[in-house]
């Protein structure tokens, strides 16, 4: 049987208009015409906001494929031990769309931003989406000439405000080093780094985790260096503890800023590669 094909109310554009931007409403077009399950929406409901969302983006609206029936558990020895479900994984094409969308609804409240995970690596099935960012900082007010406090810069609220309206926050906060996001199809890796640690990180969250943890990280190891909360510092000023190192000088030396990725390795002695051979 042909999918049912379900037509939006009026009021139903009017509010997605009203309340979505351009980029948000391209990011959810494509969750409801694929054809993964949505939780909470019927076929009608996801028919409904799909052809709602064509209509406000001009596209022709598709039919969104019907969400699977579930099957029934196989009957198992309750002595057997059964796997937690994986995550899912979806094709990188799709999610690359979904990434270039989150990308455009972020960069006019970032500095840098980047792409880097798997779908840099080109890996045709991706398990969640990684983005590292330099937000934008303002500084507020400064009443200390009055007898206040001098308040840090800080993320900007329209940059908080759209990374919590991507989905459900699992981790972390806007202002911190990283979060989590849970989004409809697929989980958002966030990483926020200082201006001075950024293109080490990239390089980092760019993985894989063999190639970052051996060649990443074997060539600041020997190099002397380790790394630090704070990010790169020398072991001679350092101590480890629990397989972390903490900087224990209150002088010590530090890395240069790198400007680019390629500046990184350089600095590591190690030759540039390009992501997709990076296993």
């Amino acid at each position: 049987m042909a999918n049912q094909r379900f037509t939006a109310h009026p009021s139903l554009i009017v509010y997605l208009s009203n309340f979505y931007s351009v980029g948000q409403l391209e990011l959810f077009y494509c969750t409801l015409t694929d054809s993964s399950p949505l939780p909470g929406y019927s076929d009608r409901k996801r028919g409904e906001y799909a052809d709602a969302i064509a209509k406000i983006l001009g596209k022709t609206p598709m039919v969104p494929e019907p969400t699977p029936a579930k099957q029934m558990p196989l009957e198992t020895n309750k002595t057997d031990k059964v796997p937690a479900p994986e995550r899912q994984k979806i094709e990188l094409a799709k999610a690359k769309k979904l990434a270039d969308n989150l990308v455009f609804e972020l960069e006019d409240y970032c500095d840098k931003i980047y792409i880097a995970g798997s779908i840099r690596r080109l890996k045709q099935e991706v398990k969640d989406i990684e983005l590292v960012v330099l937000p934008k900082k303002f500084s507020p007010t400064d009443f200390s000439l009055f007898g206040g406090v001098a308040q840090p810069a800080q993320v900007s609220p329209a940059f908080r405000r759209t990374v919590e309206g991507f989905g459900n926050v699992i981790k972390g906060k806007p202002d911190g080093r990283y979060m989590q996001i849970e989004m409809p199809r697929i989980v958002l890796d966030l990483f926020m780094p200082s201006r001075e640690d950024f293109y080490r990180q990239f390089a980092i969250r760019t993985g894989s985790a063999d190639y970052s943890a051996k060649v990443i990280a074997g060539g600041w190891k020997r190099k002397g260096w380790c790394g630090t909360p704070d990010g790169l510092r020398l072991i001679t000023d350092c101590e480890e503890k629990h397989s972390t190192w903490k900087c224990i000088n209150p002088n010590p030396q530090l890395p240069p800023v790198w400007e680019s990725e390629k500046h990184f390795f350089d600095w590591l002695d190690v030759k540039w590669v390009a992501p997709e051979k990076r296993i």
